[in-house]
């Protein structure tokens, strides 16, 4: 099982999404960098998750993962919601682009669940207001 690709195949097309915003948005991933601690400002972090790690079939065993992506972005508190909400379009906009590509040979084959959400909250300490987006995925790692 090839869990870095599938990693990478949520990954990359976020960090390029936020990347190319104005003004760009910093991404931060499972046990790559830390949210900056007691910051004000707006950053998003992204959590991929392994559930069941591969499917038997009649003929053989295929490198399937089944898990869930999370989704928080956060944005300046007491500014209302439209920059979260902006950012939490551009969330699911990936989401729902991997979900209409097409499989190919090579590479890793995703699909999404229902995306669950957006929820909205806010935090005391530091002061942000937080947008949630969730759901389940299934990738096929494709020799």
């Amino acid at each position: 099982m090839n869990y870095q690709a599938i990693r990478a195949a949520v990954e990359n097309p976020m960090l390029t999404a936020f990347s190319g915003l104005s003004p760009s948005v910093p991404v931060f991933f499972d046990n790559i960098t830390a949210a900056p601690v007691g910051s004000t400002t707006e950053y998003v972090t992204v959590n991929v998750t392994f559930g069941e790690t591969n499917e038997a079939t009649l003929t053989s065993s295929v490198d399937t993962a089944r898990g869930a992506i999370v989704i928080r972005i956060f944005s300046e508190k007491g500014k209302g919601p439209a920059r979260n909400q902006t950012l939490v379009t551009t969330a699911v906009n990936v989401l729902e682009t991997l979900n209409n590509t097409a499989k190919t040979n090579t590479g890793v084959f995703f699909k999404v669940g229902n995306i669950t959400g957006p929820t909205f909250s806010t935090i005391e300490n530091p002061p942000l207001f937080q947008g949630r987006v969730e759901t389940s995925y299934v990738a096929t790692v494709l020799s």
